[in-house]
């Protein structure tokens, strides 16, 4: 009717050969991916019949490396782009993976992409690009697929469908498309943009099963050396994630979440909207739990920190990081995963890494600016961040008469600021901690994360109960024999009453 009446007006005024465009509707018919495997060439083929609202088609997440100047977007061949009628369309591009067309209307998208990616070093590792194993093949979403550029994401449903190689599966963190159980290929309906891209997806012949760890579809995919290990893994996941519901008051926000865990020296993992995807360095087994535990348990907790609630920008990389990982080693003691001793030497390397990023690497950043180039600055971000995030906690507790620390702080942000929607910053943490302290905690943030001098942990492990030695880099923290009561209920509160032994 607005358009109508529009009309109507400009006839009135003598503007009758005037056409009046209408803006184009989004013709209901959804977005659809066919990706075709061949193992043997190492190379996908991509289908896709898309809805483009925006004047972008793009490849997200691209990283440069060398040899590779617009990253995995450079792994595309043969990218060919036609409209509705099939006329041949001729995207511009602009680099980075991004293609600039004409939106408002549908496009079939076709081409190819070499699955090589294992062949180069990538800044955040292969764990979170895609590789290869004698079972098949680890791909992310963004390292395969185009999408809607536009800052609206994608406009309609989207699905996804394989085809395999014979004997092989798709290991999606996605829902199976109604009537998928009846095709010949595997079809999955996906609910959003991020979804498709930022995930890892493991498809071949690796053991894989699905089970459900306190509410939440997990399933676990396992390279055969790991498959011996399930049970520790699940034990880890069980306990953990029961744990981390406490912390921030719930489960995460996405219900299914796929794991994949392979073999590499790196001994790394990374996390993704409803996956993640983990090395590990020769065997699993309960003595060097403490390392794969530890990458493990870190990011199972991402599915909160990091994913159901993210940040502004690069600013708070220390928090999503940093409080991650001294939760994680929170947690871990408390679950009995680690005992005494280990607990120490994970106290230990907190203050160690962040003298190794402000001495050994020179980094004269704030923590907060560090994580604007996350990689080359990730002793600073994972380092000075867990710093913060511990004196933060024990900061809080000290204020507060140790009635409430960081899993309060943990619960009224997962509460205030779940994606998708709201996103906090460091003036959120600041006024939560206030909040629940009565105090300001501005100036305390300002000199742990903004400053470029030295943070001083000492005072933090003190109110612990716990004496920090070193000399350079040689870090020794043991309990403190005059420690009061109160410090040491304060430890027990954070830590657990850790044994002498781990579980």
């Amino acid at each position: 009717m607005h358009l109508v009446r529009l009309a109507l007006a400009w006839l009135a005024l003598g503007f009758s050969n005037t056409a009046i465009a209408a803006a184009p509707v989004y013709d209901g018919q959804g977005n659809s991916y066919r990706i075709s495997i061949d193992a043997n060439a190492r190379r996908a083929q991509v289908r896709a019949d898309l809805w483009l609202a925006g004047d972008m088609l793009s490849m997200f997440n691209v990283m440069t490396v060398p040899g590779l100047a617009d990253g995995q977007a450079d792994l595309v061949e043969g990218l060919q782009v036609r409209d509705a009628a099939g006329t041949v369309l001729a995207p511009r591009k602009l680099g980075g993976g991004d293609y600039e067309l004409a939106g408002g209307r549908r496009i079939l998208v076709q081409y190819s992409v070499r699955l090589d990616h294992d062949k180069y070093a990538w800044p955040a590792g292969a764990e979170e690009i895609g590789y290869w194993t004698d079972e098949g093949l680890m791909i992310t979403g963004a390292s395969l697929l185009f999408a809607d550029g536009g800052d609206a994401g994608i406009t309609g449903p989207i699905t996804v469908e394989f085809e395999l190689p014979r004997g092989w599966r798709a290991n999606t963190p996605w829902q199976r498309a109604p009537g998928a159980e009846k095709s010949a290929t595997e079809r999955f309906s996906v609910p959003s943009r991020r979804e498709l891209l930022s995930n890892a997806l493991f498809l071949g012949t690796a053991d894989s099963e699905t089970f459900d760890v306190g509410g939440v579809q997990m399933t676990l995919v396992l390279g055969n050396r790991y498959v011996p290990s399930k049970d520790l893994f699940l034990d880890l996941l069980r306990r953990q994630l029961e744990s981390y519901k406490d912390l921030f008051g719930g489960k995460p926000l996405s219900s299914r979440y796929l794991v994949i865990i392979n073999e590499d020296k790196s001994g790394d993992g990374g996390a993704f909207a409803s996956s993640f995807s983990q090395y590990i360095a020769g065997d699993a087994d309960e003595r060097n739990r403490v390392i794969w535990g530890y990458v493990m348990a870190h990011e199972l907790l991402h599915f909160w920190n990091g994913l159901s609630i993210t940040p502004v920008d690069y600013h708070e990389e220390w928090f999503k990081e940093g409080a991650t990982d001294y939760l994680t080693i929170a947690t871990l003691a408390r679950n009995g995963f680690i005992d005494e001793n280990l607990l120490f030497k994970r106290l230990e390397n907190v203050p160690r890494r962040y003298l190794i990023a402000r001495m050994a690497q020179g980094l004269g950043m704030s923590v907060r600016d560090s994580g604007k180039d996350k990689q080359p600055n990730r002793q600073l971000v994972y380092g000075g961040g867990s710093l913060a995030a511990m004196a933060l906690d024990v900061e809080m507790r000290v204020r507060s008469r140790d009635r409430v620390g960081l899993p309060d702080l943990m619960k009224a942000l997962y509460a205030q600021y779940p994606m998708p929607g709201k996103r906090y910053s460091l003036d959120d943490i600041a006024r939560i901690a206030g909040e629940l302290t009565q105090s300001d905690f501005r100036p305390f943030l300002a000199n742990a994360v903004e400053s470029t001098g030295y943070f001083d942990i000492r005072p933090t492990y003190e109110a612990l109960g716990l004496r920090m030695d070193s000399f350079v880099e040689e870090m020794f923290i043991g309990r403190e024999p005059g420690a009061t009561a109160q410090q040491k209920a304060r430890f027990d509160a954070i830590f657990g009453a850790v044994s002498a032994r781990s579980q």
